[in-house]
């Protein structure tokens, strides 16, 4: 019975990737192309994202699932991280989300988590301008 109930288990674990959403030829396209994050309206803040930049990282990592189940939705969407406040703290913070050092699932926490594991990217990550870049 036990050797059954492992085996149940098991093929249910083998299941578990095959559930997760693939995404639709809408979303590939867009992963193929950089994208401009510019929520705040002025032009020197904005930041323009590669995906293939980051492709070693698990895309749920960073688009983790929301209200609809759909894993690979726009970081700004009504009822995830819509508020446009700086000071907005919360898990609804937009800036917050990519700002805070604190959690490795934030643009500057996952930065400085690969510069304590190569420190060689230092440079590379250092300051504003290598995400804000200059025009």
């Amino acid at each position: 019975m036990k050797r059954l109930i492992l085996c149940a288990l098991a093929a249910a674990g083998l299941c578990i990737p095959a559930l997760a959403a693939d995404p639709t030829p809408e979303q590939k396209a867009q992963i193929e192309k950089p994208i401009t994050m510019n929520n705040s309206g002025n032009e020197k803040k904005q930041v323009v994202f590669t995906h293939s930049a980051h492709a070693k990282t698990d895309c749920a990592f960073c688009h983790h699932k929301a209200a609809d189940g759909n894993i690979y939705v726009g970081c700004a969407v009504k009822g995830c991280h819509d508020s446009m406040d700086k000071k907005d703290k919360s898990e609804h913070g937009y800036y917050f989300m990519i700002h805070n050092k604190k959690s490795e699932k934030s643009c500057m926490g996952c930065h400085q988590k690969a510069v304590a594991e190569n420190p060689a990217l230092k440079e590379k990550f250092k300051g504003c301008n290598p995400c804000h870049a200059k025009k």
